[in-house]
């Protein structure tokens, strides 16, 4: 039986690093589910506790409102005056009722955010105003057949708010929820009078029901909400229409509120809750309204989404165990065995020459390892002289072509402003034709420097200044100009006679429209990246011509540039040639018809221009 060589580099690198792999998974998957557990749980109780304390609280400011409205009603001394008076003659009654339903107007404003409110003198008349209002007198002992009423006498002033209860006065009955309160005529007599404010109990169930909706906005079925009040009745039954009595809810009650200490908020795990299975339970109790709302929600709903981690972590990382493995077995085996190979490959790589050169000691324990290393440092070598030549050779034929396109905006400058001057010399315009020499040969000056590198922004934009100001001099007021660039750009560096052609086109094509023209430059600074847009407000380019240059700038971007260019027409694509030349694949140019009217040609390129571009 053979003997496994441990000594190789195929079984060193398979048995160690497999080791090693197969530990750091291992452990990593084991605290990362421990560690992911713990927080999804913290955070879904967390979750709970919140939603059970937004909804304690809406409710107990819709109850709020309730109360302030009542307060407001029965400290108004205008609705103690009409509700108090004598209501036997007909006459002063219906007086009365429409005073009463003015005030409450005025109080409530045209669109109540309250269902209705209910005044019951202690002599049996009834004032009441919602949709509609009314008043009439009934039997004074009637009004103590309903419990709620009975409770607020038993109040004595203070506020009674009611369990969901028929209002039997609607003529189609519907379910409220009321806050009430008894007071008396005149401050300190007994409290024989009721005011009550009532509101829908759909609109409880709808600020209930929205809270805990799923983020699809769809009604979560493993939520359930129920809301009490402290006398154990239900408030809220997870939607039912018809609500239980309290006993029906009373084990369930004292198994949560047994276990419940000081805090208002609290998180429980019930072995059993009102669906009958074990369930996280989370509970807000409002000191204002007495009202406790209970969030609860299935365990094993709650935890489907930590099982479903957990099962995803292990399964990726059984996955990238397999995979790590596997690629450590292919990779150790397939090392030594190449390695010569790759030694004679890289010995006769060379772009002049295939003689090799002695190579220097590594003193590695592997002689493969040596053989690669020697071999690597003369590869090394080799091709730092190789590229050296090539970056040489091609630094030289891009300042060749960068001249070659440069010299090509001079003569399409000089021929345009011949022929300004020569219409200048017919008109007899000797002076303007003086003074416009003189500031050609200063633009003649810049030009003709004759250098290759870009050139500060603000430079060009004086070059371009200066060539407007002699078109004026033909065109005078016909012609307006603006230049808004910021500060901030003027120091950048971009490719020599690149905006004043631009403006040249559009003082050549705004002339076509009827004068004024307008001829704006306008420079921006992106994340990274700078923009000049020259524009005007003239004809704009003719469809067939602005495809024939967007045709012909995907020509250039598909092949090398070519410096064979014609004046006639081509200022954009030079321009756009030397600034690929410039900036390679960042470089931008757009050029299309403004909406109103006019042309719009916009150059830009990075904040920062590529070195070999330059030279």
């Amino acid at each position: 039986m053979k003997s496994v060589r441990i000594k190789s580099i195929h079984n060193k690198i398979f048995f160690r690093y497999s080791l090693l792999v197969l530990f750091i998974i291992t452990t990593i998957l084991v605290l990362f589910a421990t560690y992911m557990s713990h927080v999804l749980r913290q955070e879904s109780s967390r979750n709970m506790r919140q939603v059970s304390a937004n909804i304690a609280d809406t409710l107990d400011l819709e109850i709020r409102n309730m109360y302030a409205t009542a307060l407001k009603i029965a400290a108004s001394e205008p609705v103690k005056e009409s509700f108090f008076q004598d209501t036997s003659d007909p006459a002063i009654l219906y007086e009365n009722r429409n005073k009463l339903a003015n005030i409450f107007l005025t109080v409530s404003g045209p669109m109540p955010t309250y269902y209705k409110i209910n005044l019951y003198r202690n002599d049996g008349f009834r004032f009441e105003y919602g949709n509609q209002f009314n008043s009439y007198m009934a039997d004074k002992n009637e009004l103590l057949q309903y419990e709620w009423a009975r409770q607020t006498f038993a109040m004595d002033g203070k506020k009674y708010i009611s369990a969901p209860h028929l209002d039997a006065t609607e003529t189609i009955p519907r379910d409220v929820v009321s806050v009430s309160m008894a007071f008396a005529e005149v401050y300190g007599m007994r409290n024989d009078n009721i005011i009550e404010v009532e509101q829908d109990s759909r609109v409880f169930n709808t600020i209930i029901q929205r809270a805990v909706l799923a983020p699809d906005g769809k009604e979560d079925p493993n939520k359930a909400v129920y809301v009490f009040n402290r006398e154990g009745e239900p408030i809220y039954a997870d939607g039912s229409d018809k609500l239980p009595g309290k006993e029906h809810y009373a084990p369930y009650l004292r198994q949560l509120l047994d276990r419940q200490d000081d805090s208002r908020i609290e998180t429980q795990t019930l072995a059993r809750s009102l669906n009958g299975k074990k369930s996280i339970v989370s509970y807000t109790s409002s000191d204002f309204s007495g009202w406790t709302v209970i969030l609860e929600e299935p365990e094993s709903s709650l935890m489907r989404p930590i099982r479903l981690l957990i099962q995803n972590t292990v399964l990726l990382g059984l996955a990238f165990l397999i995979v790590t493995l596997f690629v450590t077995f292919y990779l150790s085996r397939s090392l030594s065995l190449p390695i010569r190979k790759l030694n004679r490959s890289i010995r006769n790589l060379d772009l002049e020459t295939l003689s090799p050169r002695q190579a220097a000691e590594l003193n590695s324990s592997f002689d493969e390892l040596e053989e690669l290393y020697q071999t690597f440092m003369d590869m090394k070598e080799r091709l730092r002289e190789s590229l050296e030549e090539t970056v040489s050779a091609r630094s030289h034929e891009l300042q060749s072509r960068l001249l070659a396109l440069q010299a090509q905006m001079s003569p399409h400058f000089l021929y345009n402003s011949l022929s300004v001057l020569g219409i200048m010399c017919e008109e007899g315009r000797n002076a303007d034709a003086l003074r416009f020499l003189g500031g050609l040969t200063s633009m003649l000056r810049y030009v003709s420097s004759g250098s290759q590198a870009p050139v500060r922004l603000a430079d060009e934009l004086k070059h371009t200044r200066d060539y407007i100001l002699l078109i004026q001099e033909r065109y005078g007021d016909m012609l307006e100009f603006e230049i808004q660039v910021p500060d901030g750009m003027l120091e950048l560096e971009i490719p020599k006679l690149s905006i004043q052609p631009l403006a040249e086109n559009a003082v050549k094509y705004a002339t076509n429209a009827q004068p004024p023209w307008r001829i704006r430059i306008v420079g921006r600074l992106l994340t990274g990246t700078w923009l000049i847009t020259v524009s005007d407000n003239g004809l704009g380019f003719e469809p067939e011509r602005l495809s024939e240059l967007k045709r012909r700038f995907a020509a250039a971007d598909a092949a090398p540039p070519n410096v064979e260019l014609q004046v006639n027409g081509m200022g954009l694509l030079n321009i756009y040639t030397r600034m690929r030349l410039l900036y390679g694949e960042e470089a931008i140019m757009d050029v299309h018809n403004r909406d109103h009217a006019g042309a719009s040609v916009t150059i830009g390129g990075p904040l920062k221009q590529k070195k070999e571009a330059l030279g």
